[in-house]
């Protein structure tokens, strides 16, 4: 039996998503340690040409400081990585 490039994608699509018991404790163990850290916003592209907070809503750097008011995370880079 031959394994033709779409049998291939199938099986790794199938393998990938498998829930193992050690990605679950790592998953655990990362969420303890309060997830992924935010990014700086001076790290983030704008391309609006915004200043300080003030970014259009189509800016990425702007879309990034609405979603961190709206869930109450911090804005300023001291606390990010």
């Amino acid at each position: 039996m031959e394994l033709t490039p779409e049998l291939r994608r199938e099986f790794a699509r199938s393998q990938g998503s498998i829930r193992t018991e050690k990605k679950a404790a790592s998953s655990r163990e990362n969420g303890k340690k309060g997830g992924r850290p935010l990014k700086r916003l001076s790290d983030i592209i704008c391309n609006c040409d915004g200043e300080d907070l003030k970014h259009r809503s189509t800016c990425p750097r702007g879309r990034t400081i609405r979603q961190r008011e709206k869930k109450g995370l911090p804005l300023d880079s001291s606390v990010c990585v």
